[in-house]
């Protein structure tokens, strides 16, 4: 499954590439800011996103938009990160058309199982 990963912390993205990297079954392309994901969606076609929540503009949730207004990826689940860890911020995330919320900080050794039950259930 072809999955990009889009963070502005770069150790986070480095994690993240570590951990992934051993799964056969990930093809994982990561982006270290909104516009370099930006352009990355306009551009190919992915199985699956996880974009962190608030990075500098484009932040997460214009990211989600301009997914869910993709022709080719409007229908693909993205999983949003998020260190805002109130239920009501997840819940509005769910509502702007995300297909799961995680917080942050994560464990990058469980992010391959969360990808996979989120792609498996959509």
């Amino acid at each position: 499954m072809k999955i990009l990963f889009v963070d502005n912390e770069e150790d986070i993205v480095s994690l993240v590439e570590i951990a992934l990297e051993i799964e056969d079954d990930i093809e994982l392309t990561t982006a270290t800011s909104g516009e370099a994901g930006l352009d990355l969606i306009d551009s190919r076609e992915f199985d699956g996103f996880v974009f962190d929540l608030m990075m500098p503009e484009p932040d997460g949730r214009a990211m989600l938009s301009r997914v869910r207004g993709s022709k080719a990826n409007g229908d693909k689940p993205v999983i949003m990160c998020t260190a805002r860890a109130e239920a009501s911020a997840a819940d509005d995330l769910l509502r702007a058309g995300a297909t799961e919320v995680i917080a942050k900080p994560f464990d990058p050794l469980s992010l391959a199982r969360t990808i996979r039950q989120v792609i498996v259930a959509a």
